[in-house]
């Protein structure tokens, strides 16, 4: 183990760096924009820095998950006989979500945004060895490919309306062409966020590591689109009908995530369905023009999740799988990862005082007062998504109460808790679990709602269990899940199909018969070139000797 430790250091570094320069801006009402390197006339791209108060949160965030996460690894990949490149390709992950944090330019944050889709590909994909490791690579890869393309045509249109690309120079000139900006933003985020219809990635990356799981939930990459969204919120919040798509599509995930997240049988898969949806959870504040409530939830959520990501690596360390029937009665077992992910289903169902309630509470405030009138989002819409934000909630409190009960309570079984290079990760972000819920805003009416609807949704759970009744309450749902690429293995198939092969017999018949015509050309002139090749040397002197004549004559008679 202590020939990892090096690139625990190097992350160590790093974070250092990030908090030194990130520390400075929080609560910095006045941001920091600095250009290094000024862009040429031909390109026009800047390497520019821009950091304020949110920039310097989710740097804190990415840099302090990253750190915990390679300590974590050290002992969790212990002597992986690949834990070099695992380890560099995280630090790779890490800078391209600073880069996209802190560019001031669109340019360089698409390069950020980019690396971190490939490095999620490499690290999803890290056991090759198996045929889930390599489709859930693939499929992640795929996905959010596609969906960048939306925001690279968007990068384009934003330097054509505002004749720069500097996120600082575009903001100050306020909304312009906010809603076709908008809707390709829209794409871009829906794939790297996994928000329906371009979710289903992100279950089925759980074939890579744990802790990078951890990473890529919580911090990095899914958070990645929050951001962008929240960055360019002021131009964006200008077009009702973008602000109405969001709000459509967050009601869609988070009622969705949640659905599957109660079905679900494996552990890690339930949190990533939970991811799903509380990200969801953000999109709908930020729908609703605030983005302080959707940032609140982005960094909480960061904290918690982080935590039972890295949890259920224990338990998995512990019993050697995922499955939630390969688990039961570990409290006593593992005491230290009882505890703390305790505080961290806690903190996902909502409850007080975990920071998961108040920045939940955040949310369906806002939600409530777009309602009222207050925001971009018509107040139809935002009681709508409202409604949907509150059964979300019981749905939430009722699955977390399931994944605590069935994977601590129960029958017993045989394991041993992590060594501490694991445990203590998990202990630092409980404390931040708690920690964070301090100087939180605290919107009584709707706290009180949610506190009762939580209370209902544990209530119910542990009601059944102890009654001896099934807590498994929507997992016959789970053959729908698997039929949620419909859309993408076979109707888009059916529908494109006859285009792909129009287009490969265009290609064929007309494109490619340049080159075969030139092929055919150049094959003529070789054979007739070979026909002089003899490899008889009395001829080629004889050819020699009738050219040199023929010339003589031709030089004796033209002069």
């Amino acid at each position: 183990m202590r020939r990892y430790w090096p690139y625990a250091a190097v992350t160590a570094v790093l974070a250092v760096l990030v908090a030194v320069w990130a520390i400075p801006h929080l609560g910095d009402a006045s941001p920091s924009t600095r250009v290094w390197v000024e862009g040429d006339e031909l390109l026009g791209v800047s390497l520019a820095t821009h950091v304020d108060s949110l920039a310097a949160q989710v740097l804190l965030l990415a840099a302090g998950v990253g750190l915990l996460v390679q300590i974590y690894s050290t002992a969790y990949l212990a002597n992986h006989p690949r834990y070099r490149s695992y380890a560099l390709i995280i630090v790779l992950f890490l800078l391209g979500m600073i880069a996209v944090v802190v560019a001031d330019d669109l340019f360089v944050l698409l390069v950020g945004w980019e690396v971190m889709g490939l490095c999620s590909y490499l690290l999803i994909g890290h056991e090759w060895e198996t045929p889930l490791a390599r489709s859930g690579a693939a499929k992640a890869f795929l996905m959010t490919r596609v969906a960048d393309l939306g925001l690279l045509v968007a990068i384009l249109v934003i330097g054509q309306t505002y004749g720069t690309y500097r996120i600082s120079e575009v903001l100050a000139q306020g909304p312009k062409n906010a809603t076709a900006i908008g809707l390709l933003v829209l794409i871009a985020v829906i794939g790297k966020s996994a928000q329906f219809p371009l979710h289903t990635w992100l279950p089925d990356a759980m074939p890579g590591p744990t802790p990078i799981t951890a990473l890529i939930h919580a911090a990095t990459m899914v958070a990645a689109g929050v951001y962008l969204i929240a960055r360019l919120l002021p131009i964006l919040s200008a077009s009702t009908l973008v602000m109405v798509l969001l709000a459509v599509v967050a009601a869609i995930t988070m009622l969705l995530g949640a659905v599957f997240a109660l079905a679900q049988n494996d552990l890690k898969r339930a949190l990533a369905w939970s991811t799903v949806s509380q990200l969801a959870f953000m999109f709908a504040a930020l729908a609703t023009g605030d983005a302080d409530a959707g940032t609140d939830h982005l960094l909480s959520h960061g904290a918690f999740k982080a935590l039972l990501f890295l949890g259920c690596g224990c338990l998995m360390h512990a019993v050697g799988s995922s499955a939630l029937s390969a688990m039961g009665g570990l409290r006593g077992r593992l005491p230290v990862t009882f505890w703390t992910m305790t505080i961290g289903f806690a903190a996902l169902a909502g409850v007080v005082p975990t920071v998961g309630f108040f920045t939940k509470d955040g949310v369906l405030d806002a939600l409530h007062r777009a309602g009222d009138g207050e925001g971009p989002l018509p107040g139809g819409w935002a009681y709508a998504v409202l409604g949907v934000a509150l059964l979300t909630s019981l749905l939430t409190a009722m699955y977390a109460t399931r994944l605590w009960l069935t994977t601590f309570f129960g029958a017993p079984v045989e394991g041993h808790e992590a060594p501490r290079t694991m445990t203590v990760p998990l202990v630092l972000l409980a404390a931040a679990t708690l920690a964070l819920s301090i100087g939180q805003p605290l919107h009584l009416g709707i706290g009180v709602l949610s506190t009762v609807i939580s209370a209902a949704g544990i209530s119910l759970v542990v009601w059944l269990w102890h009654s001896g009744g099934s807590a498994e309450i929507l997992v016959p749902l789970l053959p729908v899940e698997r039929r949620l690429d419909a859309p993408y293995a076979r109707w888009l198939p059916a529908l494109v199909g006859s285009s792909a092969r129009a287009v490969v017999e265009l290609d064929r018949d007309a494109v490619d018969a340049y080159p075969r015509a030139s092929a055919a050309l150049a094959e003529r002139a070789s054979q007739a070139l070979g026909l002089v090749q003899s490899r008889n040397v009395q001829r080629y002197a004889t050819v020699i000797a009738a050219g040199v004549i023929v010339l003589t004559a031709a030089a004796v008679i033209w002069t």
